[in-house]
């Protein structure tokens, strides 16, 4: 039992909020035809619900029946003692029922179901053979058809509550000793009063009986994966039991408390089929290496109710750091590649072909300007004469004879030209190029103990309709003062007026809602270890306009 008490706290830790709550209501014949899958049942159904399918907030139903119905346990699950509460009450219960009244227990079913809160979902687990013995002096003692007739009332009043109803059939066949007693199985009336297909039970599949019986998906860890470097792929397979598709997206992975998955995985799973989920890790540069076994933890979407969460891996770390490939893929590897090839090579041979025909060009127009410039009478033209030498200079005589010639005049300088200033050429411009810009302004993030040196990170233009994500990883707006995952929350631009909208409630625990005209308003929110940050949206402006505003103030003083 201590063993099976981490399991149900960490999945009632780590269960999201987006999952809906549920009443699950486990029905189970506790007559001694029951006995020989009991046990199974009780470990692979009933267990596992508790451990991995259920979440914080759902509530747990077990009722009994064989001569009477019976309430054995109703919990919500909150906290440890819930689920104490839940497995002592299950490890109490034993087919040792020698009557079984199907009749009763079915209104009991129904009554008590009906008489449940609203505002949470409604699935109702039956577990029987079928078979109505009730016990000596019970209303319900009936000839055949009369009890034909009341099972399938009943199970059609359920039908039209809009309840999730499945039924196991367990055993699968009747027993013999049924069989001798002349007791005749009302399973198929039950299955078509409440329009459904009941499910048999099958013995060599009963690790899969939960999700046969629910159609929650299931979630399988690979064997050894060898040797690997610092980067790795782990192969975990998804079975979905729905009628339905599914898309399965891994965002987070834990080794040890710490982060190890180098970017998201998804898979979309056909339904009644398996799937492939490629979980690429990166391991941290402090990893010890030799032989590993360790627990990964995976974040998944907590919606579908998918298990285990959590798993053994065992590997042998190698130190070495490896390219992360994904799996042999002919169009990755050969098709590519070679139409990449074909695209460079075609490239490079039409910049040779315009090379060379811009270079006979050229010669051809040096030819014809040649020609146009030779005499009439066909010969080369004659070269020019070479220029002059430039004369020596003259030396000058410490005395001359005769009057001396006046000595030239020298000219006035030249005006000295004035040098542009910015405002002479802010003048200077059309008028067309001095309208003002009809962008929005740049609107700028900052968080409560964060850095905000830095650059443009968390400055960005939101265009008119458009909204930009606020969180971790690839988030427009980043916040990097405490671990959050992708787009907890968005800023939207209606029309000029700025609208923050929460998009992950558990980090805004005072702002469920929208908050319109959120720029310079302070908007709290909590880290994942608990942490309270506050964050502001205002108008950038730039460090070196508000000290030209500061320059002209003082000037102006």
């Amino acid at each position: 039992m201590k063993r099976i008490l981490p399991f149900v706290l960490l999945v009632l830790v780590a269960a999201a909020a987006a999952a809906s709550d549920v009443d699950l209501v486990v029905v189970m014949d506790t007559s001694e035809s029951m006995f020989p899958y009991f046990e199974d049942l009780r470990s692979y159904l009933i267990e596992v619900l508790l451990k991995e399918k259920l979440h914080r907030g759902d509530t747990f139903h077990l009722l009994s029946f064989s001569s009477a119905p019976e309430l054995e346990t109703a919990v919500t699950l909150a906290d440890e003692r819930a689920a104490e509460k839940a497995f002592g009450r299950l490890a109490l219960l034993a087919p040792l029922g020698r009557y079984t009244d199907l009749i009763a227990a079915l209104r009991f079913v129904h009554q008590y179901v009906r008489q449940l809160p609203e505002g949470k979902a409604k699935t109702v687990l039956m577990l029987t053979d079928g078979i109505h013995d009730p016990p000596p002096g019970s209303p319900n003692r009936l000839p055949t058809e009369q009890v034909r007739a009341a099972v399938r009332a009943v199970a059609e009043a359920m039908g039209r509550e809009g309840w999730t109803v499945q039924l196991l059939k367990v055993p699968p066949e009747i027993t013999p000793e049924d069989k001798a007693n002349g007791l005749p199985s009302f399973i198929d009336d039950l299955a078509a009063g409440l329009g459904i297909s009941a499910i048999p039970y099958d013995p060599a599949r009963k690790a899969e009986v939960t999700g046969i019986l629910t159609g929650y998906p299931a979630l399988a860890f690979p064997g050894p994966l060898g040797e690997v470097g610092r980067r790795f792929t782990v192969p975990l397979t998804v079975r979905n039991f729905s009628k339905e598709p599914i898309l399965v997206r891994l965002s987070a992975a834990q080794i040890d408390h710490v982060e190890v998955l180098e970017r998201p995985a998804e898979v979309k799973v056909p339904a009644d089929s398996s799937g492939l989920l490629e979980a690429r890790l990166k391991l941290p540069l402090s990893f010890p290496t030799g032989a590993q076994e360790r627990v990964l933890v995976l974040e998944l979407p907590a919606g579908l109710r998918i298990s285990p969460v959590q798993g053994s891996i065992s590997f042998s770390y190698t130190g070495r750091s490896s390219l992360n490939l994904p799996r042999f893929n002919f169009w990755y590897y050969v098709v590519i590649p070679l139409a990449a090839v074909i695209v460079v090579s075609a490239l490079v041979l039409l910049f040779l072909l315009m090379r060379r025909k811009l270079h006979e060009t050229s010669l051809a127009g040096l030819a014809k300007t040649a020609a146009a410039a030779a005499p009439a009478t066909g010969k080369r033209p004659l070269r020019a004469p070479a220029a002059a030498a430039p004369a020596r200079r003259r030396l000058v005589p410490l005395m001359e004879a005769g009057a001396r010639a006046p000595a030239a005049v020298p000219k006035a300088p030249a005006a000295r030209v004035r040098r542009p200033t910015p405002t002479s050429l802010r003048r200077a411009l059309p008028a067309v190029g001095r309208r003002q810009s009809t962008l929005p302004p740049l609107i700028e993030m900052r968080v409560s103990l964060q850095n905000s040196r830095v650059g443009f990170r968390n400055v960005h233009r939101v265009l008119p309709g458009t909204a930009r994500a606020v969180g971790g990883r690839a988030s427009s707006y980043l916040v990097f003062i405490t671990r959050v995952p992708r787009a907890i929350g968005e800023i939207r631009n209606e029309g000029g007026a700025y609208t923050f909208t929460p998009l992950r409630g558990e980090f805004f625990p005072e702002h469920p809602g929208p908050l319109k005209h959120c720029l310079g308003v302070e908007i709290p929110f909590t880290g994942s270890r608990g942490h309270r940050h506050t964050i502001v949206f205002r108008e950038w402006k730039s460090a070196l306009d508000e000290i030209n505003a500061l320059m002209r103030s003082v000037r102006r003083d």
